[in-house]
């Protein structure tokens, strides 16, 4: 027999066309997966048919659902690729064996990928593939809580499930690392928080079209396009000590937030890190109050409101110098 953890997951390189299957190659380290699929069927009303008689017909389908994990130290560029529609390249820093990726988020919504989940069937050992193609990423969101690591969870559309093929042969990821609570930071305007306590998030979402069905199409999804504007916010949990939060609501400050992880040394002065850039955010921290005898505490919030257009960054450095 087989359980959840027995569950593998693999990611291929971008689909040439959308929807038509890449073989999966790369197996991710994954927490959960929840890539449900959806078949949507018309029951007609008619009359005349008797009390029973109710045909119906299958009229669309369509996937979604998201692929969450720990973010690890390598090979995480080769899902961070998919946020963008550039082609990304690592740069190696110096000399070193350390490469750093900086993903630009300009262009959005055109890159699509196969994913293949392999099922642990309760009754046997032997996983059971499941294929989704045309999976395109709508956004990812970052959290960390205290004590704990650094985790993400990437909300996916995708659009059609394939059960014919076969497992693709599973290799192991590479060995990685995580990026725990005590390597993490928050910069607001270039100056470091220093009080904050708890849990924290970054959310990075793309509003993609994911109910357009072309007549005659098979009932299957067109390739997902933007339908509004992106969006990026975040929040976290800090203790009370000054107005300094508070004032930048109340002042309209505009201020770039960059929050950024770092794992162990890779060369010289070149860390494993995973740090991404909100450009000219806006805040909406309330006013702290005090709710019993313990520690006052305030949910500092932000999110991106650029009038120039500044896009947001993810920078990942690791050992890889391809993703």
């Amino acid at each position: 027999m087989a359980t959840g953890f027995d569950a593998r997951v693999a990611v291929s390189t971008a689909e040439v066309t959308y929807g038509t299957r890449v073989a999966p190659t790369r197996f991710m380290p994954l927490t959960a997966e929840d890539l449900g699929f959806t078949i949507n069927r018309y029951t007609s009303p008619a009359i005349g048919t008797g009390a029973w008689g109710r045909p119906s017909i299958v009229t669309t389908k369509v996937g979604a659902g998201s692929i969450s994990g720990d973010v690890p130290t390598v090979g995480f560029g080769f899902l961070l690729n998919y946020l963008n529609g550039n082609t990304n390249t690592p740069v190696q820093d110096g000399a070193t064996t350390s490469y750093a990726t900086t993903f630009t988020l300009d262009t959005l919504g055109s890159k699509s990928f196969t994913t293949q989940v392999q099922n642990p069937p309760v009754t046997s050992a032997t996983l059971v593939p499941h294929d989704m193609l045309g999976v395109m990423a709508q956004g990812i969101t970052f959290n960390w809580a205290a004590g704990g690591v650094l985790s993400y969870s990437m909300p996916v559309v995708y659009q059609n499930l394939d059960t014919a093929q076969s497992l693709v042969s599973y290799v192991a990821p590479a060995a990685y690392d995580l990026f725990s609570f005590t390597g993490g930071s928050i910069t607001i305007g270039g100056v470091l928080e220093t009080n904050i306590i708890g849990d924290g998030s970054i959310e990075i979402g793309y509003p993609l079209r994911d109910d357009a069905f072309a007549l005659g199409s098979g009932g299957l999804i067109a390739k997902p396009v933007l339908a509004d504007k992106p969006t990026a916010s975040g929040s976290f949990t800090a203790d009370f000590n000054d107005n300094t939060n508070l004032t930048r609501t109340l002042n309209n400050t505009s201020a770039d937030v960059v929050m950024k992880f770092e794992g162990a040394v890779i060369a010289s002065s070149f860390k494993y890190t995973l740090q991404v850039t909100l450009p000219d955010c806006v805040f909406t921290t309330g006013r702290a109050t005090v709710g019993g005898p313990g520690p006052v505490q305030q949910s500092v919030a932000f999110q991106a409101a650029s009038s120039t257009a500044d896009v947001p960054t993810i920078l990942h450095r690791s050992t890889g110098a391809t993703l």
